[in-house]
């Protein structure tokens, strides 16, 4: 009697449960090896009925595998938190691939280079070329929850290139911002043409050497007319940006760990899995304490 062939291995792991674990890693900082051992534990609290070993873990990392189920996940956080935030401010910075590196370090070295003359908006970076995850992101000033994201391990690949992505997501998540804030380095008439194009207003601090030509963008001489003509209400909007800093720093303080992971793709997710952790942590803290915020109210 012929025996039946069937393929081999165990049946595959459905990708939600994997992607639930890695947000479960992402939110307490932990290698792959320590979140497997923190499925035994509470993989029946969080709705995982099977178990997988760390490699599985490891290939969820790969974009293919989870990025359309952590978009959904973005998506939805931010239907639900962000429909009625109105202002956003955008802001960059950088994750490190070792503990003995850090960003704001090397990015106050740049802002001395920038003084002696250099203009580069490249990313800072030590010897290594791929040292940090470099991000760009919007976040409601209300809400504190991010909207817009992009990332990369190349510091070549400056912050204001990132802009136009940020901008597209954050205006498909939440159609009702009607305001962009933006420190220096965002101050120029291709931001402002991009953020025109949305229908958004933006707030975008002046450097000293700036002209009124607008050089085909209305809205630049419009921008800083109203700097002029009404500077301290201009100002109380602008300063609202140093959310985006703030928002920046929570993510830094609860999830402090360098970025584990090697193949550019990978660390890429990584990155976004502590965005979508920083999204869910926050969203559940307005649930208590500001539900007027949020579309979805109270514990409905």
């Amino acid at each position: 009697m012929e025996r039946k062939s069937k393929r081999p291995g165990s049946p595959a792991v459905p990708y939600r449960d994997v992607v639930k674990v890695m947000l479960m890693q992402a939110y307490f900082g932990m290698p792959n090896r320590v979140a497997q051992g923190f499925l035994r534990l509470f993989g029946e609290k969080l709705g995982i009925p099977t178990r997988f070993s760390y490699k599985t873990i490891e290939r969820g990392y790969d974009p293919e595998r989870s990025k359309a189920i952590l978009d959904e996940v973005m998506k939805i956080i931010n239907e639900r938190g962000n429909s009625l935030e109105k202002m956003f401010s955008t802001d960059g910075t950088g994750d490190p691939t070792s503990m003995k590196i850090n960003y704001e370090t090397k990015r106050k070295e740049q802002r001395e280079r920038r003084v002696n003359g250099d203009k580069s908006d490249n990313f800072p970076h030590t010897k290594d070329k791929h040292d940090f995850q470099y991000s760009v992101f919007a976040t409601g000033i209300h809400t504190k929850i991010i909207a817009g994201f992009s990332s990369t391990d190349v510091h070549s690949i400056g912050e204001l290139s990132h802009f136009p992505t940020v901008m597209a997501q954050t205006a498909e998540m939440c159609p009702s911002m009607d305001v962009m804030l933006g420190d220096a380095l965002y101050s120029g008439r291709n931001t402002c043409s991009i953020t025109d194009s949305y229908g958004v207003k933006p707030y975008l601090l002046p450097k000293s050497n700036v002209t009124f030509k607008a050089k085909g963008v209305e809205l630049w001489k419009k921008m800083l007319y109203d700097f002029i003509n009404n500077t301290q209400e201009w100002l109380e909007n602008y300063h609202m940006r140093s959310i985006s800093e703030f928002v920046n720093s929570m993510i830094k303080r609860k999830m402090p760990s360098k970025i584990r992971k090697r193949l550019p793709q990978r660390k890429g997710m990584e990155e976004y899995l502590k965005i979508n952790a920083h999204n869910l942590r926050q969203f559940n803290f307005l649930r208590h304490t500001n539900p007027e915020m949020l579309k979805v109210q109270g514990k409905d």
